[in-house]
């Protein structure tokens, strides 16, 4: 299913709406964000929300992305929630994002899940990964099945010891099953989001060349892009973004172009749509 005009129209403004509340509050912080993803192609290209798009993505360092978890609720105007595991325990989602108050944005991951589905912009955790590739990719690898198990804790993605509660099943054998299904006995939520935490930040504090959300093997910034940060118009607003911007967004899509064909722009359409009053 795709939007109409008037909707997509509608989903920016309150996008531009919530981003702003999260550059308002990390100005007041001190906190540096910068965008990522398909909002920096926007960026780039539009200086804006790309017409088709239908999410933002904000990025932070996991050092100001815990200010930002902890500083942020108090200062947050009440229109706006700040959504993660210690606010809403029934989040499939490892990282957070700031949700409208009064509005509604259900996803598959989500549907049904006791939480707060308002219209959202995403905010990731940027860790720094290691430059040799056989230690990244056992990191990534780790991190990739404990991100599973935290979704799974809320819903069931295995055909075994449980019946899937979403259309994407992991076609895992009985035994993996078996195995997951004692972990999630063993292991609370919290706990096991703990232990994804531990090791997205194991080589925080080494030299590495590159920031990355980690789970994700091409979205790799510079460490240099992120600690010089550049101003960017986006939309109504100036905007921080990493610097040599193009460097990074064609390490990451190597196809990057300004015309995408209609077939290739993909958005994330809802189950539930709906602006509020």
């Amino acid at each position: 299913m795709s939007y109409s005009e008037e909707e997509l129209e509608q989903l920016h403004k309150v996008l531009y709406e919530i981003l702003g509340e999260i550059i308002r509050v990390c100005d007041m912080l001190h906190i540096p964000y910068f965008i990522q993803g398909g909002t920096a192609i926007g960026a780039f290209f539009e200086n804006g929300i790309l017409p088709w798009d239908d999410d933002i993505d904000v990025g932070m360092t996991r050092e100001n992305y815990e200010r930002f978890l902890k500083e942020a609720p108090a200062v947050l105007k009440k229109d706006y929630f700040l959504q993660w595991i210690g606010s809403d325990p029934h989040t499939p989602f490892y990282f957070a994002k700031l949700r409208k108050n009064g509005t509604k944005f259900v996803e598959d991951v989500s549907e049904g899940l006791d939480m707060h589905h308002g219209i959202f912009v995403d905010i990731f955790p940027y860790d720094k990964v290691p430059d040799n590739q056989t230690l990244q990719k056992i990191q990534r690898s780790v991190a990739m099945n404990l991100n599973l198990c935290i979704v799974g804790k809320e819903k069931w993605l295995w055909p075994h010891f449980g019946k899937p509660a979403t259309s994407n099943v992991y076609q895992w054998n009985w035994f993996y099953c078996l195995i997951l299904k004692i972990f999630f006995t063993l292991f609370s939520k919290r706990t096991i989001y703990n232990m994804f935490c531990f090791v997205e930040k194991l080589f925080n504090k080494k030299n590495c060349q590159f920031y990355n959300i980690l789970i994700m093997k091409k979205d790799h910034i510079a460490v240099s892009a992120i600690e010089n940060l550049e101003k960017r118009p986006f939309g109504p607003f100036t905007v921080t973004a990493p610097s040599d911007l193009e460097t990074y967004l064609r390490r990451h899509y190597r196809n990057l172009r300004r015309y995408i064909p209609k077939e290739e722009q993909v958005n994330h359409k809802p189950i539930v749509l709906d602006f509020g009053a």
